[in-house]
């Protein structure tokens, strides 16, 4: 994931605080879509490694790890069915009545969890470098 951000200051330990203005999904092309109108969003501040020596001013260009967002997407969408698939399959193998009763406790089971791990997740903060001048 690349984003545009601007040096706000340098910080020690080779980094700078950057702001960033948050990109939408749509890219708010309205003349093509029509949907939502331009909906200002305000600019966040982060952390990134200034490894190439960015200066207070410069507009830059931001590299942030995809790793951890496709992490939890995974956890959050696959764990669940596959632990509904799994129990299910045992439920239906063993002839325990109602199978579907424990693919939906396993199905619930993975969404709990997933929960879990968003809760720790939720204090990391995403890791950016900054890539080009």
């Amino acid at each position: 994931m690349q984003q545009i951000a601007v040096v706000k200051r340098l910080l020690p330990g080779n980094q700078a605080e950057l702001q960033v203005k948050r990109q939408t999904a749509c890219g708010h092309d309205c003349t093509n879509c029509g949907g939502c109108g331009e909906i200002v969003s305000k600019p966040i501040m982060v952390i990134a490694d200034n490894s190439i020596g960015a200066e207070v001013g410069e507009a830059v260009v931001i590299t942030g790890s995809s790793k951890q967002v496709l992490g939890l997407a995974a956890v959050l969408y696959v764990v669940p069915v596959v632990l509904f698939f799994v129990l299910y399959g045992i439920a239906a193998v063993l002839s325990l009545p109602i199978p579907e009763l424990w693919g939906g406790i396993g199905f619930f089971g993975g969404i709990f969890g997933a929960k879990k791990v968003n809760d720790r997740q939720k204090n990391k903060k995403p890791v950016y470098t900054i890539s080009k001048l």
